[in-house]
């Protein structure tokens, strides 16, 4: 997929308002590249599909559900500042590196983003008001250490999107005696053979 071919899956699905405003995160993102590595350099000319795709298609995946979304480990903004771009629902971006985090700050503050607040601590220390409708994490660890990390933020009701890669299916089945819920992958738009995790009931076994 090019990248017109990417940004024309969102031209497809969203207003231009809602596009505009990826674009311009994207920019944010190739001129804090300068600055500190917000993303890998290689990636750099590729950003709608390896970056923005890569976020969009998690939306999708979330089928209409509605309520504030957690995104943990957000580095340079993906998946959660395309997520706050793409609804209109509360969007916590948990960040512990303070360089990116500012950047997060300072690029919801850029595109006029109401809905976003970022968290300048580790998962695990997070406090919220109400349990997340949705929590993603884009290859920031391990799914054990992910639902025990975050777990207080959740409840059964939760929706967890998470890319794993080649990885999805073998993490999903070492959770056998830990951790339970309903598990299924769905193929990443950006890579046939990338997985993502989409897992709902989680609870310790």
């Amino acid at each position: 997929m090019t990248e017109d071919e990417a940004r024309g899956w969102f031209a497809d699905r969203y207003d231009a308002q809602r596009v505009e405003r990826v674009e311009r995160f994207l920019d944010l993102v190739r001129k804090e590249s300068a600055q500190q590595n917000v993303v890998a350099a290689s990636t750099l000319p590729h950003l709608w599909f390896r970056h923005a795709l890569d976020s969009g298609q998690l939306v999708e995946l979330a089928d209409n559900r509605t309520g504030s979304w957690i995104d943990i480990g957000t580095g340079g903004g993906f998946p959660g500042m395309v997520v706050a771009i793409l609804r209109d629902a509360p969007t916590i971006l948990v960040e512990p590196r303070q360089k990116r985090a500012s950047f997060l700050r300072a690029a919801a503050d850029a595109l006029g983003l109401r809905n976003v607040t970022v968290e300048q601590k580790r998962v695990e220390t997070v406090r919220s008001t109400a349990p997340a409708a949705i929590v993603s994490a884009r290859a920031v660890a391990a799914l054990p250490a992910l639902f025990a990390g975050a777990g207080h933020l959740a409840t059964r009701d939760t929706l967890w999107l998470l890319p794993k890669g080649r990885s999805a299916r073998s993490e999903v089945e070492a959770l056998t005696g830990s951790w339970q819920g309903v598990f299924h992958v769905e193929h990443s738009l950006t890579d046939p053979e990338s997985l993502i995790v989409v897992a709902r009931g989680i609870a310790p076994a």
